[in-house]
């Protein structure tokens, strides 16, 4: 008995994160152009129409939608981030290779 309740807990938990995955939908460049970010690690990015990027913690430069995210170029860093849209309107980004993550929404 001890031995399904396991099964069915970890059944449970696997569905939950399986849902919240499929429930993230990729972000354009029509959900960053002319927007900034106010990231929960206290930055703030701004991606400029034309992809001029400002962050308050990486710098000015650029930035472009590429097959694995976005590729951000500052005077500081460059690095490629994959960036999601949850449901409820929030994002979620990704440094990849670096190990960062950091969730944010629309500065108002």
């Amino acid at each position: 008995m001890q031995h399904s309740m396991m099964s069915l807990s970890a059944a449970c938990v696997l569905s939950v994160a399986v849902a919240s995955a499929a429930a993230a939908a990729p972000v354009s460049s029509a959900d960053l152009s002319g927007h900034s970010i106010c990231w929960d690690n206290g930055s703030t990015s701004s991606y400029g129409r034309g992809g001029k990027y400002a962050n308050t913690l990486s710098g000015e430069g650029t930035w472009a939608p590429t097959s694995g995210g976005f590729h951000i170029h500052t005077d500081r860093y460059d690095y490629v981030a994959a960036i999601q849209k949850m449901p409820d309107g929030s994002f979620q980004a990704e440094v990849l290779g670096a190990g960062i993550k950091t969730t944010g929404k629309y500065c108002h």
